[in-house]
């Protein structure tokens, strides 16, 4: 099956007009459970913690009660000290587990989101009750989640070995020879190398989470089977990924414009007008605020469109990759081939339409 990555960006837009619950409301939901989810379990965690609350928030407080950073971390420190050692064990091992907790939260929530999205693509018109669609597998998306970190870690670790050997090469360079150019140009080649192999190694696993939903998996076997649907496609799927930035370059622009809106006239005011010109700060910084206002709505109205617009393309793209991949057989991981989930998609497909100079655009600077 062809892949044409404008083709699968618009059967997904598609997707998205077509669903009756619209995935803009849905990634506010979304976000809203997540949010007081979280607020919940740091809510618990200070209660367990006598109200005294995490590092974090200590410091903050007394920081907006007028102290200097250095005496805010000092008095945090000695609030902790002076509850005594068992205490201090115990607020630590409150706060490790809350933190299990809310990263469990999040993680679960964040398959179910991606199910979402999944069931969304395949024209199933999903309801609200498809973001909880994890917690029925909540094992295996920890486990799943741990093993995958784990792998990014280790390959991490192994490519930053290969980075510092680069760097003492330089230094041994420029140490026994005049060259500059030479150490310089190792040095980008070095880093270009690192971060396209921590690209190469995150893309590899990037469908794990729509193996567990799709097909049952977990663990080892998830991430095996997304090695598999992911051999010969990681540079679709990185480029897949790379053709969102303008969105986000965009969202990016308007909370500047909001910021600069705000901070530019009250500046101009204070330094042209006088700090004793009330009324005109006044002024200066109610327009500046209606700006800000308006910037940071369509920001957020950008973010409510673009999660789930994303989201269902790299679902598509799973979708794409398990229809295209061949069978798996005794060199691969050798598990279901057919989906678990799906209806027949009335959504159109990847390679399904004209594209190019006379066909349709995934996004208007494509």
């Amino acid at each position: 099956m062809q892949y044409d990555r404008v083709q699968l960006k618009l059967s997904v837009k598609a997707a998205m007009r077509s669903t009756r619950t619209r995935p803009m409301l849905m990634t506010l939901l979304f976000s809203v459970i997540v949010s007081v989810g979280t607020g919940i379990v740091n809510f618990v965690g200070n209660l367990l913690n006598g109200g005294l609350g995490s590092y974090s928030e200590r410091l903050w407080s007394y920081m907006m009660s007028g102290y200097e950073m250095e005496e805010a971390m000092e008095r945090v420190v000695l609030d902790f000290m002076s509850r005594g050692p068992g205490v201090m064990l115990s607020i630590m091992m409150v706060s490790l587990v809350m933190s299990i907790v809310t990263y469990l939260w999040q993680s679960v929530m964040g398959v179910g989101y991606e199910g979402y999205a999944l069931s969304m693509v395949r024209g199933e018109d999903p309801d609200s009750g498809k973001l909880f669609c994890a917690f029925p597998r909540i094992g295996g998306v920890l486990v799943t989640r741990i093993f995958t970190g784990l792998f990014i870690l280790l390959w991490s670790l192994l490519l930053g070995l290969g980075l510092a050997a680069a760097m003492v090469a330089v230094v041994v360079i420029a140490a026994v020879t005049d060259m500059v150019a030479l150490p310089v140009l190792i040095m980008i080649v070095a880093v270009a190398a690192y971060q396209i192999g921590v690209v190469w190694v995150t893309m590899r696993y990037a469908l794990a989470d729509y193996v567990l939903l799709d097909q049952n998996l977990s663990g080892m076997d998830a991430i095996r089977e997304s090695k598999r649907l992911m051999q010969g496609n990681v540079s679709r799927a990185f480029v897949l990924q790379l053709s969102f930035i303008g969105w986000y370059l965009l969202s990016f622009g308007l909370v500047m414009v909001g910021i600069a809106a705000l901070v530019v006239p009250i500046t101009v005011q204070a330094a042209y007008g006088g700090a004793s010109d009330i009324t005109g700060m006044i002024a200066s910084a109610g327009v500046g605020l209606l700006v800000m206002l308006v910037a940071l709505i369509g920001a957020a109205v950008i973010s409510l469109w673009l999660r789930p617009y994303e989201t269902g393309a790299m679902a598509k793209f799973y979708d794409w990759a398990k229809g295209s991949a061949a069978p798996a057989g005794p060199a691969g991981w050798n598990g279901p081939a057919d989906y678990t989930w799906s209806t027949h998609s009335t959504i159109p497909g990847p390679g399904s339409g004209p594209t190019g100079p006379t066909g349709p655009k995934d996004d208007p600077w494509n």
